[in-house]
Protein backbone atom coordinates (compact mmCIF):
# COMPACT_ATOMS: atom_id res chain seq x y z
CA UNK A 1 0.00 0.00 0.00
CA UNK A 2 0.89 3.66 -0.21
CA UNK A 3 -0.50 6.73 1.53
CA UNK A 4 -3.25 7.13 -1.09
CA UNK A 5 -4.41 3.55 -0.50
CA UNK A 6 -4.49 4.21 3.24
CA UNK A 7 -6.57 7.37 2.73
CA UNK A 8 -8.91 5.44 0.44
CA UNK A 9 -9.38 2.68 3.01
CA UNK A 10 -9.97 5.28 5.72
CA UNK A 11 -12.78 6.87 3.68
CA UNK A 12 -14.35 3.49 2.90
CA UNK A 13 -14.28 2.57 6.59
CA UNK A 14 -16.42 5.63 7.27
CA UNK A 15 -18.87 4.89 4.45
CA UNK A 16 -18.26 1.97 2.12
CA UNK A 17 -21.05 3.15 -0.21
CA UNK A 18 -19.20 6.34 -1.10
CA UNK A 19 -19.10 6.62 -4.88
CA UNK A 20 -15.83 6.45 -6.80
CA UNK A 21 -16.40 9.99 -8.05
CA UNK A 22 -16.84 11.30 -4.48
CA UNK A 23 -13.76 9.38 -3.32
CA UNK A 24 -11.81 10.75 -6.26
CA UNK A 25 -12.88 14.30 -5.47
CA UNK A 26 -11.71 13.87 -1.88
CA UNK A 27 -8.33 12.43 -2.93
CA UNK A 28 -7.72 14.43 -6.10
CA UNK A 29 -8.02 11.36 -8.35
CA UNK A 30 -10.25 10.40 -11.25
CA UNK A 31 -13.05 7.86 -10.63
CA UNK A 32 -11.25 5.43 -12.94
CA UNK A 33 -8.05 5.58 -10.86
CA UNK A 34 -10.04 5.12 -7.65
CA UNK A 35 -11.80 2.08 -9.14
CA UNK A 36 -8.47 0.51 -10.15
CA UNK A 37 -7.00 1.11 -6.70
CA UNK A 38 -10.03 -0.40 -4.95
CA UNK A 39 -9.90 -3.44 -7.21
CA UNK A 40 -6.17 -3.84 -6.48
CA UNK A 41 -6.85 -3.68 -2.74
CA UNK A 42 -9.56 -6.32 -3.12
CA UNK A 43 -7.34 -8.59 -5.22
CA UNK A 44 -4.57 -8.26 -2.62
CA UNK A 45 -7.16 -9.21 0.06
CA UNK A 46 -6.50 -6.02 1.98
CA UNK A 47 -10.18 -5.18 1.53
CA UNK A 48 -12.13 -8.39 2.10
CA UNK A 49 -15.61 -7.15 1.35
CA UNK A 50 -18.00 -4.44 2.47
CA UNK A 51 -20.81 -4.72 4.98
CA UNK A 52 -23.72 -2.90 6.57
CA UNK A 53 -24.85 -3.28 10.16
CA UNK A 54 -26.60 -1.41 12.93
CA UNK A 55 -24.64 1.50 14.36
CA UNK A 56 -23.86 1.73 18.06
CA UNK A 57 -26.37 4.59 18.22
CA UNK A 58 -29.11 2.49 16.62
CA UNK A 59 -28.52 -0.30 19.14
CA UNK A 60 -28.43 2.17 22.04
CA UNK A 61 -25.10 0.87 23.33
CA UNK A 62 -21.68 2.11 24.39
CA UNK A 63 -18.55 1.35 22.37
CA UNK A 64 -15.82 0.08 24.67
CA UNK A 65 -12.27 -1.18 24.18
CA UNK A 66 -10.72 -3.52 26.74
CA UNK A 67 -6.97 -3.95 26.29
CA UNK A 68 -3.95 -5.34 28.11
CA UNK A 69 -1.31 -8.08 28.17
CA UNK A 70 -2.74 -11.55 27.68
CA UNK A 71 -1.22 -14.59 29.41
CA UNK A 72 -3.24 -17.01 27.28
CA UNK A 73 -1.18 -19.59 25.42
CA UNK A 74 -3.29 -19.63 22.26
CA UNK A 75 -4.93 -16.59 20.66
CA UNK A 76 -7.02 -18.93 18.49
CA UNK A 77 -8.42 -20.44 21.67
CA UNK A 78 -9.20 -16.96 22.99
CA UNK A 79 -10.95 -16.21 19.70
CA UNK A 80 -13.05 -19.37 20.10
CA UNK A 81 -14.11 -18.30 23.60
CA UNK A 82 -14.95 -14.78 22.44
CA UNK A 83 -17.41 -16.24 19.93
CA UNK A 84 -19.58 -17.12 22.92
CA UNK A 85 -19.64 -13.48 24.11
CA UNK A 86 -22.23 -11.67 21.95
CA UNK A 87 -20.94 -8.19 22.83
CA UNK A 88 -17.52 -8.78 21.21
CA UNK A 89 -17.11 -7.07 17.83
CA UNK A 90 -13.38 -7.12 17.01
CA UNK A 91 -10.40 -8.82 18.63
CA UNK A 92 -6.92 -7.53 17.76
CA UNK A 93 -3.69 -9.23 18.78
CA UNK A 94 -0.48 -7.19 18.91
CA UNK A 95 3.17 -7.98 19.56
CA UNK A 96 3.84 -9.71 22.85
CA UNK A 97 0.17 -10.78 22.97
CA UNK A 98 -1.08 -7.33 23.90
CA UNK A 99 -4.75 -7.56 22.98
CA UNK A 100 -7.57 -5.15 22.15
CA UNK A 101 -11.19 -6.27 22.44
CA UNK A 102 -13.83 -3.98 20.98
CA UNK A 103 -17.35 -4.48 22.23
CA UNK A 104 -20.72 -2.87 22.84
CA UNK A 105 -22.61 -2.79 26.10
CA UNK A 106 -25.93 -1.28 27.15
CA UNK A 107 -25.14 -0.02 30.65
CA UNK A 108 -22.63 -0.06 33.50
CA UNK A 109 -23.77 -3.48 34.73
CA UNK A 110 -23.27 -5.05 31.30
CA UNK A 111 -19.93 -3.23 31.03
CA UNK A 112 -18.73 -4.84 34.26
CA UNK A 113 -19.83 -8.29 33.04
CA UNK A 114 -18.16 -7.73 29.67
CA UNK A 115 -14.85 -6.66 31.20
CA UNK A 116 -14.90 -9.65 33.56
CA UNK A 117 -15.58 -12.07 30.70
CA UNK A 118 -12.81 -10.61 28.52
CA UNK A 119 -10.38 -10.59 31.45
CA UNK A 120 -11.18 -14.23 32.20
CA UNK A 121 -11.08 -15.62 28.67
CA UNK A 122 -8.03 -13.63 27.50
CA UNK A 123 -6.28 -14.00 30.88
CA UNK A 124 -5.58 -10.27 31.25
CA UNK A 125 -4.39 -9.51 34.76
CA UNK A 126 -4.78 -5.72 34.57
CA UNK A 127 -7.25 -4.78 31.85
CA UNK A 128 -7.55 -1.17 30.71
CA UNK A 129 -11.04 -0.02 29.75
CA UNK A 130 -11.75 2.86 27.39
CA UNK A 131 -15.22 4.18 26.54
CA UNK A 132 -15.33 5.77 23.09
CA UNK A 133 -17.61 8.84 22.87
CA UNK A 134 -20.53 8.46 20.46
CA UNK A 135 -23.20 10.83 19.12
CA UNK A 136 -26.05 11.25 21.62
CA UNK A 137 -29.15 9.13 21.11
CA UNK A 138 -31.93 11.33 19.73
CA UNK A 139 -34.80 8.89 19.87
CA UNK A 140 -34.65 8.04 16.15
CA UNK A 141 -36.56 4.86 15.37
CA UNK A 142 -35.74 2.23 12.77
CA UNK A 143 -38.80 0.84 11.01
CA UNK A 144 -39.18 -2.69 9.71
CA UNK A 145 -38.36 -1.47 6.18
CA UNK A 146 -35.21 0.28 7.47
CA UNK A 147 -34.05 -2.93 9.12
CA UNK A 148 -34.76 -4.95 5.98
CA UNK A 149 -32.66 -2.50 3.95
CA UNK A 150 -29.74 -2.96 6.38
CA UNK A 151 -30.17 -6.73 6.13
CA UNK A 152 -30.17 -6.56 2.31
CA UNK A 153 -26.86 -4.66 2.40
CA UNK A 154 -25.29 -6.64 5.26
CA UNK A 155 -23.04 -8.81 3.07
CA UNK A 156 -22.40 -6.22 0.35
CA UNK A 157 -22.76 -2.58 1.33
CA UNK A 158 -22.15 -1.45 -2.28
CA UNK A 159 -25.00 -3.54 -3.65
CA UNK A 160 -26.98 -1.56 -6.28
CA UNK A 161 -30.06 0.13 -4.87
CA UNK A 162 -32.32 -1.20 -7.63
CA UNK A 163 -31.48 -4.76 -6.56
CA UNK A 164 -32.32 -3.96 -2.94
CA UNK A 165 -35.61 -2.39 -4.06
CA UNK A 166 -36.48 -5.46 -6.15
CA UNK A 167 -35.74 -7.80 -3.25
CA UNK A 168 -37.87 -5.80 -0.82
CA UNK A 169 -40.73 -5.11 -3.23
CA UNK A 170 -40.44 -1.34 -3.03
CA UNK A 171 -39.14 1.56 -5.12
CA UNK A 172 -35.60 2.81 -5.64
CA UNK A 173 -36.76 6.22 -4.39
CA UNK A 174 -37.99 4.71 -1.11
CA UNK A 175 -34.76 2.77 -0.51
CA UNK A 176 -32.64 5.84 -1.29
CA UNK A 177 -34.67 8.09 0.99
CA UNK A 178 -34.57 5.67 3.91
CA UNK A 179 -30.89 4.83 3.46
CA UNK A 180 -29.91 8.50 3.27
CA UNK A 181 -31.84 9.20 6.48
CA UNK A 182 -30.11 6.35 8.30
CA UNK A 183 -26.69 7.58 7.17
CA UNK A 184 -27.49 11.18 8.10
CA UNK A 185 -28.76 10.20 11.56
CA UNK A 186 -25.87 7.75 12.16
CA UNK A 187 -28.17 4.74 12.47
CA UNK A 188 -26.29 2.49 10.04
CA UNK A 189 -22.64 1.47 9.85
CA UNK A 190 -21.31 1.02 6.32
CA UNK A 191 -17.73 -0.17 6.36
CA UNK A 192 -15.13 -2.64 5.03
CA UNK A 193 -13.40 -5.75 6.30
CA UNK A 194 -9.79 -4.53 6.38
CA UNK A 195 -6.71 -6.79 6.58
CA UNK A 196 -3.77 -4.43 5.89
CA UNK A 197 -1.02 -6.87 6.91
CA UNK A 198 -1.53 -8.95 3.77
CA UNK A 199 1.33 -7.30 1.87
CA UNK A 200 3.72 -6.99 4.80
CA UNK A 201 2.82 -3.43 5.81
CA UNK A 202 3.18 -2.53 9.50
CA UNK A 203 0.01 -1.60 11.40
CA UNK A 204 0.51 -0.37 14.94
CA UNK A 205 -1.62 0.82 17.81
CA UNK A 206 0.32 3.78 19.21
CA UNK A 207 -0.66 4.68 22.77
CA UNK A 208 -0.29 8.37 23.62
CA UNK A 209 -0.67 9.89 27.08
CA UNK A 210 -1.09 13.64 26.91
CA UNK A 211 0.49 15.94 29.50
CA UNK A 212 -2.06 17.47 31.89
CA UNK A 213 -1.16 21.03 30.88
CA UNK A 214 -1.60 20.45 27.13
CA UNK A 215 -5.04 21.09 25.55
CA UNK A 216 -6.47 18.11 23.68
CA UNK A 217 -7.10 20.39 20.69
CA UNK A 218 -3.35 20.95 20.33
CA UNK A 219 -2.70 17.21 20.20
CA UNK A 220 -5.51 16.73 17.68
CA UNK A 221 -4.10 19.49 15.45
CA UNK A 222 -0.63 17.93 15.61
CA UNK A 223 -1.89 14.49 14.65
CA UNK A 224 -3.87 15.88 11.73
CA UNK A 225 -1.10 18.16 10.47
CA UNK A 226 1.90 15.87 10.86
CA UNK A 227 0.67 12.30 10.98
CA UNK A 228 -2.60 12.18 9.00
CA UNK A 229 -1.17 10.27 5.99
CA UNK A 230 -0.42 7.21 8.13
CA UNK A 231 -3.26 7.53 10.63
CA UNK A 232 -6.07 5.11 9.88
CA UNK A 233 -8.17 5.74 12.98
CA UNK A 234 -7.92 7.75 16.19
CA UNK A 235 -9.51 6.60 19.45
CA UNK A 236 -10.25 9.00 22.27
CA UNK A 237 -11.98 7.99 25.48
CA UNK A 238 -14.59 9.83 27.52
CA UNK A 239 -13.38 8.20 30.75
CA UNK A 240 -9.65 8.69 29.98
CA UNK A 241 -9.35 12.25 28.63
CA UNK A 242 -5.54 12.26 28.49
CA UNK A 243 -5.21 9.02 26.55
CA UNK A 244 -5.31 8.54 22.77
CA UNK A 245 -4.71 5.44 20.66
CA UNK A 246 -4.00 5.86 16.96
CA UNK A 247 -4.04 3.03 14.45
CA UNK A 248 -0.99 3.86 12.34
CA UNK A 249 0.11 2.47 8.98
CA UNK A 250 3.73 2.41 7.88
CA UNK A 251 5.65 0.58 5.18
CA UNK A 252 7.94 -1.03 7.76
CA UNK A 253 8.93 -0.99 11.41
CA UNK A 254 11.60 1.68 10.90
CA UNK A 255 9.02 4.16 9.60
CA UNK A 256 6.81 3.44 12.62
CA UNK A 257 9.76 3.97 14.99
CA UNK A 258 10.57 7.29 13.30
CA UNK A 259 6.98 8.42 13.75
CA UNK A 260 7.10 7.54 17.46
CA UNK A 261 10.36 9.46 17.86
CA UNK A 262 8.78 12.50 16.19
CA UNK A 263 5.80 12.28 18.53
CA UNK A 264 8.08 12.09 21.57
CA UNK A 265 10.08 15.08 20.31
CA UNK A 266 6.95 17.25 20.30
CA UNK A 267 7.14 17.35 24.09
CA UNK A 268 3.38 17.23 24.68
CA UNK A 269 3.10 13.53 25.52
CA UNK A 270 4.05 11.80 28.76
CA UNK A 271 4.55 8.54 26.88
CA UNK A 272 4.45 7.14 23.34
CA UNK A 273 4.13 3.34 23.21
CA UNK A 274 3.57 1.35 19.98
CA UNK A 275 2.19 -2.17 19.66
CA UNK A 276 2.41 -3.86 16.25
CA UNK A 277 -0.82 -5.63 15.24
CA UNK A 278 -0.24 -9.21 14.10
CA UNK A 279 -3.78 -10.62 13.87
CA UNK A 280 -7.37 -9.40 13.69
CA UNK A 281 -10.55 -11.41 14.33
CA UNK A 282 -14.03 -10.19 13.36
CA UNK A 283 -17.36 -11.30 14.80
CA UNK A 284 -19.91 -10.67 12.06
CA UNK A 285 -22.28 -13.29 13.48
CA UNK A 286 -22.70 -11.17 16.61
CA UNK A 287 -23.69 -8.16 14.48
CA UNK A 288 -26.15 -10.29 12.51
CA UNK A 289 -27.71 -11.57 15.73
CA UNK A 290 -28.39 -7.99 16.92
CA UNK A 291 -30.04 -7.15 13.60
CA UNK A 292 -32.12 -10.34 13.64
CA UNK A 293 -33.38 -9.55 17.13
CA UNK A 294 -34.43 -6.04 16.11
CA UNK A 295 -36.15 -7.46 13.03
CA UNK A 296 -38.01 -9.94 15.21
CA UNK A 297 -39.17 -7.18 17.55
CA UNK A 298 -40.21 -4.94 14.66
CA UNK A 299 -42.32 -7.70 13.06
CA UNK A 300 -44.30 -8.06 16.31
CA UNK A 301 -45.48 -4.44 16.15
Amino acid sequence: MDETDVALCRLLMRNSRTSYSALGKELGLSPQVVHRRVQSLIEAEIIRGTYATLSFKAKGVMWVVVHGWSRARSMNEVDRKFRAIPQVGIFQVASGNYVYVHGNVKDSAELADFVSAVQRDAQISEPQVGIIPLPPFTGSVLTLMDLRIIQALSMDARRPIFKVAEELGTTVKTVNRRLNRMVHEDLIMLSIHWQPDTLGDTISQIHLVLRDDVPREKAAFLLIKRFAPGTVRTYTFSNLPNQVIITYWSRNVREMQNACQELEAEGIFVSVVPNIIRAVFYYGDHQKASLQEMLRQAKKK
